[in-house]
């Protein structure tokens, strides 16, 4: 299971202007902990994996065991090709990053820090998608436990069994909650989207939604939900 460990930079004078830090003094102390976030860069984790079977809403995948995993969502058992590769992954702004937040007691400061904790894991994410795409020759599209209404979080296990030993590898967990540890986590199935589908965002009638990143395709959604 190939680990995508990143050079990180921080845009330090961006993410300030993101969150609105005029004072000079805080813009200072904001570089400082910035500088501190690239010490600590974060990792993804992935795995190449086949599509055994496909069943009425059910979706096998090839894992480490003669059975598979089955996740059973209809969004996927549509999105997914039989026999084709997908690419479970975690990508995360690591444990120590997340450990290092917890020293900080300035409530302001752990403000900040959230900010770069939210941008280490997009670099990791980033840099996990570009592997992806050297990796297989297309642009990956990713769809995402929790994301998708008829695919839960709590298929989380179920996907990290995918890949391995998560926690050794990037440090991260899986809470009795179904969430992940640290927070600034993602976890999905990469692979290679022939139709409308471009992102999770697709499907989400949450038109208010901040992190919102495509429009909601009010046919697309039909067309994946239906019997057909």
């Amino acid at each position: 299971m190939p680990i995508v460990r990143l050079s990180y930079t921080v845009d330090a004078d961006a993410l300030a202007n993101e969150a609105r830090i005029a004072d000079e003094e805080d813009r200072e102390r904001f570089s400082e902990l910035a500088r501190e976030a690239e010490a600590r860069p974060g990792a993804a984790v992935y795995e190449s994996r086949s599509v055994k079977a496909i069943d009425g809403d059910n979706v096998v995948i090839d894992g480490v065991t003669i059975d598979g995993v089955t996740f059973t969502a209809r969004p996927l058992s549509k999105l997914f090709k039989q026999e084709t590769t997908v690419y479970p992954y975690v990508a995360t702004c690591g444990s120590e990053m997340a450990a290092y937040g917890k020293k900080l007691s300035d409530p302001l400061e752990q403000y900040w820090w959230d900010l770069l904790m939210r941008n280490a894991v997009g670099a990791a994410r980033k840099a996990l998608f570009e592997e992806i795409e050297r990796v297989a020759g297309y642009k990956p599209t990713s769809a995402n436990p929790g994301s998708i209404e008829s695919w839960p979080i709590s298929n989380q296990p179920a996907l990290f069994s995918l890949i391995g030993d998560v926690e050794k590898l990037i440090g991260v967990t899986i809470a009795p909650s179904f969430l992940m540890v640290p927070l600034k986590s993602v976890s999905g199935i990469l692979f290679q989207s022939e139709g409308g589908f471009t992102h999770n965002c697709c499907l989400c009638e949450r038109q208010d939604c901040p992190g919102r990143s495509a429009p909601f395709d009010a046919a697309l959604k039909a067309e994946l939900d239906s019997n057909m």
